[in-house]
């Protein structure tokens, strides 16, 4: 098994078809056929059920999807990271998003980063703390910025300053407009949509606060939760940085003032990527950017 075949394999598997992946691939048809044919004898599977107008998965062929994604995924990396240690100043930054960053990314320490180095490009994989956790360890990702709580264990960490948790309350409960703050108990008769990130963190306070919330939805993005608020439908708990960001006009924004209620994000990267210069030079970045102060431009 090689990485063509797993490239004709992936092709195959995405197009559905012969025709579509060999000319997708700018191959001729009989030695795609010939390389999966290969590949399944090499591995003793049929990975894919030949009908008359193309052809579908098999469920060997299905596990095999995500480990040739894998495998391809990381010979790009490599290939980027060894022309990028060759010169220093070029190549491609792997950086991991979670969807609740986009209140404080990017910031003024990646775009003067960026600035400064015209040959990089980024490539941005979004996905939650736990999913870019495991693409970092596995070298799928360069650095990520994640949002605690997080094992730290084996990665280097920039950490970001920590903010306040907010409710997003539609309008309609003017009763809250005059006031900065609220209380879990303030919570109590709303209906609540919580980000999932979050649920230890919620049910640890609600109950220590002997408050029974009401939730109406649980979602596993930020902006999902924040988009449900703005048309009305609940009190979105979301961070304060992303708040602001996605405000849509209609909503009251208000701190929760119990201290449990903070969160941070971190940009995260492992001992082994810090050795590459380009990886080096944004952790640096990140680092004097906090001696600076320059992240604390967002009001949060």
């Amino acid at each position: 098994m090689n990485l063509k075949q797993l490239q004709y394999f992936l092709a195959v598997a995405e197009e559905g078809q012969m025709t579509a992946a060999a000319k997708r691939l700018h191959v001729a048809q009989p030695p795609l056929s010939y390389q999966i044919k290969q590949l399944e004898l090499e591995l003793g599977v049929t990975l894919f059920n030949r009908l008359p107008q193309g052809v579908t998965v098999t469920e060997a062929g299905k596990l095999l999807v995500g480990y040739a994604q894998q495998l391809t995924q990381l010979s790009a990396t490599a290939e980027n990271k060894v022309r990028a240690l060759a010169h220093g100043v070029t190549g491609t930054i792997n950086l991991g998003t979670v969807s609740s960053s986009a209140g404080v990314m990017p910031n003024t320490a990646l775009l003067k980063w960026l600035g400064q180095h015209p040959d990089v490009q980024l490539a941005i994989t979004e996905g939650n703390t736990y999913e870019l956790l495991d693409d970092l360890h596995k070298r799928l990702l360069d650095v990520a910025v994640l949002r605690t709580p997080f094992n730290a264990q084996h990665l280097v960490c920039r950490y970001f300053p920590a903010e306040r948790m907010a409710a997003v309350i539609p309008k309609r409960y003017s009763r809250f407009e005059k006031r900065r703050q609220l209380q879990l108990s303030d919570l109590a008769t709303l209906p609540l949509i919580k980000y999932r990130r979050f649920n230890e963190l919620f049910h640890v306070a609600f109950l220590e606060a002997s408050v029974t919330p009401t939730y109406i939805m649980t979602c596993d993005d930020a902006r999902t939760a924040m988009h449900w608020a703005n048309h009305q439908l609940g009190v979105a708990l979301v961070p304060r940085s992303l708040a602001e960001t996605y405000d849509g006009g209609d909503v009251l924004i208000r701190s929760l003032a119990d201290h449990r209620f903070q969160t941070q994000l971190a940009l995260a990267t492992t001992p082994e990527a810090l050795a590459t210069p380009l990886v080096a030079g944004l952790m640096a970045q990140f680092q004097q950017a906090q001696s600076l102060d320059w992240f604390n431009q967002f009001d949060i």
